[in-house]
Order: C-alpha cells, then structure tokens, then sequence
C-alpha cells in the first residue's frame, strides 16, 4: 500500500506523538509498504478559516516556487531514526501538493481539515486521535474535525474511544499505544534505588509540571535527601533549587537512565491522552505516582500499578510520593505490577491493530 501520514509542522525535538506516528511509518515500510510523511506548512491554521485560504489561492504560483525553498529549511528530523526510505515531504494544504495514495491519515486536529477537503485520489482517509486537542487549540474548531464524516477515527486510548464515539455517534477504532522495550528497561534493581524521583518538564499547563514542582518542593522538607531528575525539551524552568536537575531533550540513552534511577516518577498532568513517559517509566522499574488525567486509565490502577490522586491535588501528590519513598514495601509492589501492565503494551500488538483498521479488517 501507498500511505501517507500528515502532520502538523516538523519542529524538530522530541515530541511523543511525532514519535509513535514515526515508529509506525518505519514498521509499514520495512512490511514493503510505500511510505510518506507530509509536513503541512501552517501551525495550528485551518486553512479554510479566516483570511489564510483566499490569499493562498491568490498565490498559486509563487507556492510552488517557494514550496521548494521552505522544504530545504525544514527538512532534517535529527532526534529520530527514520528510515532514508520513507518519503519526507513539505506541503500546502491543497491536492497538487499530495500525490496519490492508498491511505492517507490526519495525525493532528488541524491536519483533519486539510485531509477532510482532499480528493478521495489521495488515499482512504483516517484521522489518527492522540489526545484531546483542545489542550492545543480551539475547543470548537477540534470538535468539529471529529464529525467529519470522511475520516475513520483511530484513537490510541480507551477514554478518547468513548469520549469521540459518545459525542459522534461514529465508529472509532482503538489502536492502544505501546512502550518500545529496545529503549526502555530495567537496567538497575528495583531493590537498589534511592531517594530519587523523575519528571516531565513541559510549558503547556495541561501538563501540570508547576503543580510538579510544588509537589516536589513538599517532598524535599520531609525528605532531606531527595533528589529529582526533571527532563523536557523547554528550557530549564527558571530558579531551579539545586536538588533539581535538569536535562534538556533527553535522548532514549539518557531517558533510561534518568528512569533506572528512580524510585518514583510523577506525573502531574490535567488531562493527557496516554502518558508515554508514565509507561516508559514503568517499564524501566518507576514506581507511577499520577492524577486521575484519563491518559493513565489503559495501565495506572489505583493501589496496584499506580497511585492516583485528583488532578492539581498538590498534598495528595506529596503525600503519595513521602509514602512510596519511605515504604519501600509498597514501592516495589506498585513498581512490580507496573512492570507486568505495560509489558503487555507491546509494538507487535498495536502494529497489528493498526495495519488491521488500514486493510479494512
């Protein structure tokens, strides 16, 4: 098959639903598939909306003698091995810029609007759902991309299968995420860890990383000698105490060994769409400290394989993290079971589910 995977624009670091959307591209060329990857050439701009489309179809000829030259600016994705096979492009969001396809998938909320306007030469179309966009960009104008009629709907979580498909009354596909055991494993015992905790950093407040922070600050006055790994690709928050460190795009090397050293991770968000980094984690021998975010429903059970508090619950945060930290019994239990959840999120299974939906199974 000929597919074709669009996305938002290439930013070039490190971002969770760019990499599970790469992964899948490589695993369907190396199964002899025809792949392509489309970068549009707009943030977060339906095309149609507002003054953007009519001054594009003014410009016709001048896109095409730009296109080239924003292609070069653009073209390097360094954080990820992709396969050299798969086709990169740089796109408008009109047909002459798409070559014809079997499939094509929407990856994003805005790339929907541009795949729900292409000729149906371009590919079966799908629409990939990693989340509830509305974190990202207007409430009303993502919830329309899920009524449109042309795209199959994929989702990555239990929670967005029943939120889209309540709202919608459309039939949604569920492809569960997966953790990538070539990067992420136990390498240091569970039993030989110390008073360290790891987590995200990111900008966007739905991910509750100042709610992190505080809850970490809490930590610290009860347990003198906590230390915390913090990653993200933002820069560093600012007045960062010195019991915090700070690793800026973390490479898979340096994300499994920030996990292997820690006894905790902390996952603060207020609404996600899966938690890579919660399972990458788990799968490396973290015991999962969470908010109740819907993301961590498909593998953080309360008391079992996780701790979960109410979202911007900052003491029962606290509180979760002293005691998995100061009951080393319960650490390894929570930590043990979260192992055996997400080993069971594999690449093979999802792949799977995934090529089944494209081959109309």
């Amino acid at each position: 098959m000929k597919i074709n995977f669009v996305l938002p624009n290439n930013f070039n670091k490190p971002i969770g639903g760019y990499r599970i959307v790469y992964d899948y591209a490589n695993r369907l060329y190396r199964e002899g598939n025809d792949v392509s990857i489309t970068f549009m050439l707009y943030d977060k701009t339906p095309f149609q909306y507002g003054k953007m489309r009519r001054v594009l179809k003014k410009c016709k000829i001048l896109l095409f003698f730009y296109a080239g030259k924003i292609y070069t600016s653009k073209k390097e994705i360094s954080w990820y091995s992709l396969d050299e096979n798969i086709h990169i492009n740089f796109s408008l969001p009109y047909n002459y810029f798409f070559k014809n396809s079997d499939v094509i998938v929407a990856t994003g909320w805005e790339t929907a609007f541009t795949v729900d306007h292409l000729s149906k030469k371009k590919g079966k179309k799908y629409y990939f759902i990693q989340h509830d966009e509305k974190v990202f960009g207007p409430e009303k104008l993502v919830r329309k991309t899920w009524n449109f009629k042309s795209l199959k709907k994929i989702v990555i979580a239990s929670w967005l299968k029943t939120l889209i498909s309540s709202t919608t009354n459309q039939s949604v596909s569920l492809v569960k995420n997966f953790v990538d055991t070539n990067s992420f494993y136990v390498t240091n015992d569970i039993n030989e860890r110390n008073h360290v905790v790891s987590m995200l950093y990111h900008e966007n407040p739905a991910k509750g990383s100042s709610d992190g922070l505080k809850v970490l600050k809490e930590v610290k006055k009860n347990i003198p000698d906590l230390t915390v790994e913090l990653f993200g690709t933002a820069n560093p928050p600012k007045n960062l105490p010195d019991f915090i460190h700070y690793t800026q795009s973390a490479n898979d090397k340096q994300l499994r060994h920030i996990y292997n050293i820690s006894s905790v991770f902390l996952f603060p968000s207020h609404l996600e769409g899966w938690g890579l980094t919660a399972t990458e984690a788990m799968a490396c021998g973290a015991a999962l400290v969470s908010t109740k975010n819907y993301g961590v429903n498909d593998f953080g059970v309360d008391g079992y394989s996780a701790i979960l508090t109410d979202v911007s619950d900052i003491e029962g945060m606290a509180n979760a993290v002293m005691h998995l930290l100061e009951n080393d019994r319960c650490r390894k239990f929570i930590a043990t079971n979260g192992m055996a959840v997400v080993s069971k999120l594999t690449f093979n299974n999802s792949f799977n589910a995934l090529r089944r939906v494209f081959q109309g199974e």
